[in-house]
């Protein structure tokens, strides 16, 4: 009779880190993308339509994968430092997903949120003629972003997938 030994709380803490850190990049990424899936549309909006849009619908954006994020940028960084140790063969992919995450939290902050902050000024009845400049440096900030939390994610599940194979 074969019996399987319980899982030591070490091991039990990597797999809550490494779980964390994925579900909370996966998170991460569904915003991320919305926002490119909306792009195309959003381009052809006239500017109160658009900063309308903007105000009333990225709040809840913001209460929801904001704290996703910074989970994600914070755990898989903590999974870099555990995976150095314990799991070399997955270190690199681990390394490459935290610059990732972290990468895409700098653009947030950077180019995103400046953004978010100068448009909750602007009267409707009164948009700036350079609109558009703010308007092309929020979509496309976030376009890159996507591209980095999904790249972050595939590393993160390659590490795992390559490491059991």
């Amino acid at each position: 009779m074969t019996t399987t030994a319980l899982p030591q709380p070490r091991d039990s803490a990597a797999n809550l880190l490494r779980f964390s850190s994925i579900m909370s990049t996966a998170l991460t990424m569904t915003a991320a993308v919305a926002h490119v899936m909306e792009l195309p549309a959003k381009m052809r909006y006239e500017p109160p339509l658009y900063v309308r849009l903007h105000r009333t619908l990225y709040p809840n954006f913001g209460r929801t994968a904001g704290p996703a994020e910074a989970i994600a940028v914070i755990s898989t960084n903590l999974l870099v430092w555990w995976t150095r140790r314990h799991r070399p063969k997955a270190f690199r992919r681990t390394v490459a997903a935290a610059v990732c995450l972290t990468a895409a939290h700098g653009i947030f902050w950077s180019v995103v949120q400046p953004v978010n902050v100068e448009m909750m000024r602007w009267p409707l009845d009164a948009i700036p003629h350079d609109w558009t400049n703010w308007r092309n440096r929020w979509e496309y900030g976030h376009a890159v972003r996507a591209g980095l939390v999904t790249a972050a994610l595939g590393a993160l599940t390659l590490s795992e997938v390559c490491e059991q194979a």
